[in-house]
């Protein structure tokens, strides 16, 4: 038996990334505690998450070097009864610096939380020669400083976030430091990797900061663990395929335009394309309030519309693997799109205002006087380009080019801005 063994695995990528490797079934195993399920050591190889990655040592019969370093265990193989634990995150986290080319030689790192994953990045990073290495958390220990003193160390190169903050559900966590007064900082390493791009991501990107999660280390310490388990090999090609597999999984599209710009429509041919599900954003406002759009208009205003809309948004985003199809207006709130880029590719159809004006405003509020639409036009055109990752100039109303265009540009953008 293979599997992995943790407190909470709901969300865990390993049992796909295992069993795309090798044609094994892999387990999702929950424990609340170690003991007896060593004591019967019926297993072949197991991974270890958290809280779990310094308790099983005890178990083991013999340690990697790597282990004996960093006092953390991720991977144990049973040889005949004997145990032997391996720590692969060192081997992925490895991989995701030199991947995304953030060299810590000489450099200076700050690493958030001191568990056993940043005892691991301690120890690589001394290892790769860095100058100097602080480790900042809520409950420090040792030398480590408190989140609350971070401030007085601007000189850091790199930060490293190795606490669960931001996770999911918890995605709008408040960030656990103010990433401005860093006047030397190259780059930012959030080991979270749900949501894909969290609020410590998303900051370090609107400063200029090249910014990485930590999926591509979950993908490389898994296959690291199943060459121990099979004893194989899987070339570099391998981990970047199967994460670009993960990712196109796990992304929204998340489809934003003008009323009439055929959102909902290409929403539901795109989820079909790409067998994600449809979300339609209207749709689940409408549904929420038990009302029909022009009529949440009629009774609430604008402005409860508009609060209905951020709610729904708010838990719709959390989600992976959907085609999300928005409001005309959901540009206008600067948090729905922070949410929506949390987990989605923004995907603007780009119609123009000479099209628009020849179609039909049915049942669209804010088109009641069909001048408005120029002045809609006019407010949300640059936003909308503002928040695009893709833009997809619509100017034909042939569904099939417009389909082979989106799924073009959506492969060209996961092919240079997430390899």
């Amino acid at each position: 038996m293979f599997g992995l063994i943790g407190k909470t695995l709901s969300h865990s990528f390993s049992k796909e990334i295992h069993e795309i490797l090798n044609n094994e079934s892999y387990n999702l195993i929950e424990l609340q505690e170690l003991g007896s399920f060593f004591k019967q050591k019926d297993f072949k190889g197991i991974n270890v998450t958290i809280p779990y990655k310094q308790d099983v040592i005890k178990y083991l019969d013999v340690k990697s070097k790597i282990v004996e370093k960093t006092n953390s265990v991720n991977t144990i193989v049973n040889k005949d009864g004997y145990l032997y634990g391996y720590n692969t995150d060192y081997e992925g986290l490895k991989f995701l610096m030199q991947h995304n080319e953030i060299l810590v030689e000489n450099k200076s790192i700050l690493i958030l939380g001191n568990g056993s994953t940043s005892r691991t990045i301690e120890i690589l990073c001394k290892e790769l020669g860095s100058k100097n290495i602080l480790k900042a958390a809520r409950n420090p220990k040792n030398n480590d400083i408190s989140f609350s003193d971070v401030q007085k160390y601007k000189n850091s190169h790199i930060i490293i976030n190795a606490t669960p903050s931001g996770m999911y559900p918890n995605n709008n966590d408040e960030l656990l430091i103010d990433l401005k007064s860093f006047n030397q900082l190259e780059a930012v390493i959030d080991l979270v990797y749900n949501p894909l791009e969290t609020k410590l991501i998303s900051y370090a990107k609107s400063l200029n900061i090249k910014a990485v999660n930590g999926l591509l280390m979950l993908v490389r310490q898994a296959i690291k663990s199943c060459e121990l388990f099979h004893n194989q090999e899987f070339n570099d090609y391998v981990t970047i395929d199967i994460y670009k597999n993960i990712l196109f999984n796990m992304f929204n599209f998340v489809l934003i335009g003008m009323p009439m710009s055929g959102k909902s429509f290409y929403a539901r041919s795109i989820s079909a394309f790409y067998n994600k599900m449809a979300v339609d954003i209207d749709k689940q406002i409408s549904n929420n309030a038990e009302l029909e759009i022009p009529e949440i208009f009629s009774e609430y205003g604008e402005k409860g519309f508009r609060e209905i809309e951020t709610k729904i948004i708010y838990n719709v985003s959390k989600a992976s693997n959907q085609v999300i199809s928005t409001g005309g207006g959901t540009i206008l709130n600067i948090i729905n799109m922070e949410y929506l880029k949390q987990n989605g590719i923004i995907i603007f159809l780009d119609v123009p205002l000479e099209i628009l004006k020849g179609m039909n405003p049915r049942n669209r509020p804010l088109l009641k006087n069909i001048d408005n639409l120029d002045k809609l036009y006019k407010d949300r055109y640059d936003l909308y380009l503002k928040y695009a990752d893709i833009v997809i100039n619509k100017t034909i109303m042939d569904e099939s080019v417009v389909l082979k265009m989106i799924e073009v540009k959506i492969n060209e953008y996961i092919n240079t801005k997430w390899s």
